[in-house]
């Protein structure tokens, strides 16, 4: 039985200014909201889940995403806290990713043709970059409504580059263990 990687598309994104504002996050909602918070140093965002992978389909994936998978120079903005699927029912806390030119959705649409090829499934929902800080177990609705609110137009920073990996994820009992598998 041949070896299988579990995989996706992302690009790890951390702003200084979203780090320093972390401990204050996680202290905010801590009195209203129980699950697993992203480490700092995982704070990532996913252009596509890919999956179980045989490894030789990995090796050839990682040759032909290599066009995509590189530095880009352009602004991303983090501004304001959001929630899936919505205020009412939050499963997940997150930032905001705003690009005013639209590379992050043009990188998704170039992903999924490479990912095509391989019939892969694609998630049927509009691609929304988000910045996942927290997966919510429970919630106090009402008091979470407000703090998002709160949040709502909150300045995380902005990075001037960033890069897109395709990337291992490694379950573990402790959370997930990234490893970036393209340069």
């Amino acid at each position: 039985m041949e070896a299988k990687k579990r995989l996706f598309i992302g690009t790890f994104l951390k702003s200084e200014k979203l780090i320093e504002s972390y401990p204050k996050l996680k202290s905010d909602f801590s009195r209203i909201a129980e699950g697993k918070w992203v480490e700092e140093w995982n704070l990532h965002f996913t252009y596509h889940f890919i999956g179980e992978v045989e490894t030789k389909i990995a090796e050839r994936l990682m040759e032909e995403l290599l066009p995509i998978t590189k530095n880009y120079q352009s602004p991303i903005e983090l501004q304001g806290l959001g929630c899936f699927p919505n205020v009412n029912s939050p499963r997940v806390l997150f930032v905001e990713i705003f690009d005013s030119k639209n590379i992050l959705k043009e990188i998704h649409k170039n992903c999924q043709s490479v990912l095509q090829r391989y019939n892969f499934k694609f998630d049927s929902r509009e691609f929304h970059p988000h910045l996942t800080l927290l997966r919510i177990k429970q919630v106090r609705r009402k008091e979470f409504r407000t703090l998002i609110e709160k949040y709502e137009k909150e300045d995380f920073g902005k990075v001037d580059q960033f890069f897109v990996h395709l990337i291992e994820s490694k379950l573990t009992p402790k959370g997930p263990i990234y490893q970036i598998l393209t340069k």
